[in-house]
């Protein structure tokens, strides 16, 4: 049997249509299956690093409640043997910290002398917190983290290494995993006296961090050798303390360059190697300690499972196939026909894939035809943005991930490290130009009270209103934060006078001071708010916060619901 011309070109183009549309396809799939799984790596990097920020800005929160507690009178006249009184005011200091602090399992003064014997002890024992007094104080003059801190210069802060907390009769924070963070306390003429140490629960901690991460994605958290301190199989941690080492670079070989400090961060895809792991996408990130310590690095990972990235290549698979099949229909009912007339339609569509594939513009699709060629054209376009559409929800996702690292998800406002971030700037503009800003420390007065009396809704609407208040009464050029709890900051730009910021805090307590609604019961709320000024009570962020933060706690003192600039002296509402 002889076949004419037209047979066989129709012949041969069919089998150069299935061989084109079927490499085109497969190379097409793969394209969008490798868009998807560094789409995938992307989103997790950057959600890694928001993680690893959060670590950062945990311990400099800790840090900073330690100098508040180390520099106050109460810790150096406790140590120089003042009496029961400083003790006692210590440590009604030390359960308001940790009453805002829910993550505090132990507060310590200890003494450099007398073998490092407490002083003044609070430990959280559940829903308690225990004021441990007399024979019960122990002498823990044998412990690292005390001879360690005691050789630091006032104002640092030593950080213990991640373990399980076997130190006895520590109520709540026994055997739990904890780190230890402990400053000195110098008197005037720079003596160490002693230091204050807070112990941290990281069960605590690590639920935060899990908190606002999709449910399908693993959390991993190692130390500098690679032992696991979060896993999603718990009986994966802490190994070093059951007798035995369960390691990252064993689960993911790749992670070796990390642990020997040739990187700083990597993507990796794991294959499953029993039939009770599945495949995933992993990131992982060093993050350097910065302060003295007995463990200078912590890696963080997060592992996505690669089925769930992969999820929505399938519509693609199908996508393609329509494609590869509409493709070979196209090309045998045209080859029949005129085969130059198939060609250049062909010739376009594998051009948009090529296009499609380096990620260029897709022009000149025929989809306007009402055959074959036509149908292909749209079901190309059709997987065209499809894989848009799913690049924009990535790229949203990521947005939303960075909004929520700089903002306060119950109020809106930015949270604690937008703030500081805003708080530097202006103190680089200020240096630059002379122009000269205020932080203003807000605290509820009585806010626990609130919660105990109302419930923890009534609190939040406390907090939603307070923050709408602020924000409706000051400049769009000022920055109201909430820096966690019931405080929050105003970084005031530019005040043209001390009578100005005067104004303005006036204005805001009349204007927080309304009464509130919420659940038919009308009640109102006081507020004491500390004034810090640069450059007068400060030239940098830590000094500026610290001595408004004091203010704030001298209005409290003095009465509260009023306003005090930084030192102060007088009634409140009245400039010292």
């Amino acid at each position: 049997m002889k076949f004419g011309i037209a047979a066989k070109l129709a012949l041969l183009l069919a089998a150069v249509g299935i061989l084109a549309s079927g490499l085109t396809g497969f190379y097409a799939y793969n394209v969008s299956r490798e868009l998807l799984v560094q789409a995938a790596r992307n989103e997790l990097l950057t959600s890694n690093q928001v993680l690893a920020r959060r670590l950062a800005q945990g311990r400099q929160e800790v840090s900073r409640n330690l100098q508040i507690l180390a520099t106050h009178p109460s810790a150096i006249a406790a140590l120089e043997g003042a009496g029961a009184t400083s003790e006692s005011q210590l440590a009604t200091l030390f359960e308001k910290v940790m009453q805002t602090n829910p993550s505090y399992f132990q507060i310590r003064l200890i003494s450099a002398a007398e073998n490092g014997l407490e002083r003044v002890r609070i430990d959280r024992d559940g829903d308690q917190l225990l004021h441990v007094v007399g024979d019960d104080l122990q002498e823990k003059g044998h412990y690292p983290y005390v001879s360690d801190t005691l050789k630091l210069p006032g104002g640092k802060t030593f950080l213990s290494r991640i373990v399980i907390n076997h130190e006895r009769g520590a109520h709540s924070g026994q055997d739990q995993p904890t780190v230890l963070l402990a400053t000195p306390v110098t008197n005037q003429k720079s003596q160490t006296l002693g230091l204050v140490v807070i112990n941290v629960d990281l069960n605590a901690t690590f639920a935060l961090l899990k908190a606002d991460l999709p449910a399908e994605f693993g959390l991993y958290l190692t130390n500098a050798k690679g032992d696991y301190l979060i896993h999603p199989d718990a009986s994966k941690t802490f190994g070093f303390d059951k007798g035995r080492r369960v390691l990252v670079q064993e689960e993911f070989p790749e992670t070796s360059t990390l642990i020997d400090g040739n990187a700083q961060s990597m993507t990796v895809e794991s294959s499953a190697v029993d039939e009770n792991q599945v495949p995933l996408v992993a990131t992982f990130t060093t993050t350097t300690v910065q302060v003295p310590n007995s463990e200078n690095r912590l890696i963080l990972g997060l592992a996505q499972p690669l089925k769930t990235v992969l999820a929505q290549s399938h519509h693609l698979g199908v996508a393609i196939l329509q494609i590869v099949v509409a493709f070979f229909v196209a090309c045998g009912l045209l080859a029949v026909l005129v085969a130059r007339a198939v060609t250049r339609p062909i010739n376009a569509v594998s051009a948009a894939a090529r296009n499609l594939a380096n990620d260029e513009p897709v022009v000149g699709l025929p989809v306007s035809r009402k055959d074959e060629i036509g149908l292909l054209a749209q079901s190309f376009k059709k997987m065209q943005d499809q894989i848009k559409h799913q690049l924009s929800e990535l790229q949203h996702s990521r947005q939303q991930l960075e909004h929520l690292a700089g903002h306060d998800v119950l109020t809106g406002l930015p949270n604690r490290r937008l703030f500081q971030d805003r708080l530097e700037h202006a103190l680089a503009r200020a240096e630059r130009t002379g122009e000269r800003f205020a932080l203003l420390f807000i605290d509820v007065d009585k806010f626990k009270t609130i919660n105990d009396r109302w419930g923890h809704e009534a609190g939040d609407t406390v907090l939603q209103i307070t923050a709408k208040r602020l924000a409706s009464i000051t400049r769009r050029a000022d920055t109201v934060a909430r820096m966690g709890g019931d405080e929050f900051v105003i970084l005031l730009d530019n005040p043209s006078s001390r009578e100005q910021i005067v104004t303005i805090a006036e204005k805001l307590l009349d204007n927080l001071r309304s009464p509130m609604q919420w659940a038919g019961q009308e009640f109102q709320v006081g507020y004491s708010v500390g004034i810090s000024q640069y450059p007068h009570n400060g030239t940098n962020a830590t000094t500026l916060m610290a001595n408004a933060d004091k203010a704030m706690y001298e209005t409290k003192a003095a009465g509260r619901n009023g306003y005090r600039f930084s030192p102060g002296t007088t009634k409140p509402g009245v400039l010292s």
